[in-house]
């Protein structure tokens, strides 16, 4: 038993070693493969590197001046918004005084057509007046000139 037990076990040990070989040699050849995608995927990054970089800093930019436009804006509408408010303001406080000016306009149309329409009928009045005096002096002439 002794004899057959170490062919055995020698056995034993070379099927071992040799499954061990066999398993370096695919661990190493593995290694190598993955070394060279590693490889490959470096390339890969860093292509991607070099032409996303030049798109990441010109969308950072264009990120940084929207964002200037949208400060500058947001001041251009409040100054808008501001000059509004003032000339309404302004428009309203006009339309206030206009409206006065013109209740004020018209109490003095008023008066001044009252004055017109009295100082008329004073005329009218005198000119009667006149008339009948003419007439009064027309007769006394007549009366004088037939004696």
């Amino acid at each position: 038993m002794t004899g057959w037990m170490g062919v055995v076990m020698a056995l034993s040990l070379a099927v071992i070693a040799g499954t061990l070989i066999i398993h370096v040699a695919v661990t190493v050849h593995t290694l190598r493969r993955m070394d060279r995608m590693a490889d490959s995927l470096t390339r890969v990054l860093e292509a991607l590197d070099r032409d996303a970089r030049p798109a990441l800093v010109s969308a950072r930019t264009a990120a940084d001046e929207a964002g200037r436009m949208a400060a500058l804006l947001r001041k251009e509408l409040e100054g808008i918004t501001g000059t509004s408010e003032s000339v309404r303001g302004r428009i309203e406080r006009t339309a206030a005084s206009l409206e006065d000016r013109f209740l004020e306009f018209e109490t003095l149309l008023d008066v001044l057509q009252d004055e017109v329409e009295e100082t008329v009928l004073d005329v009218a009045a005198a000119l009667r007046t006149t008339r009948r005096g003419a007439g009064v002096i027309k007769a006394v002439k007549r009366a004088i000139l037939r004696r």
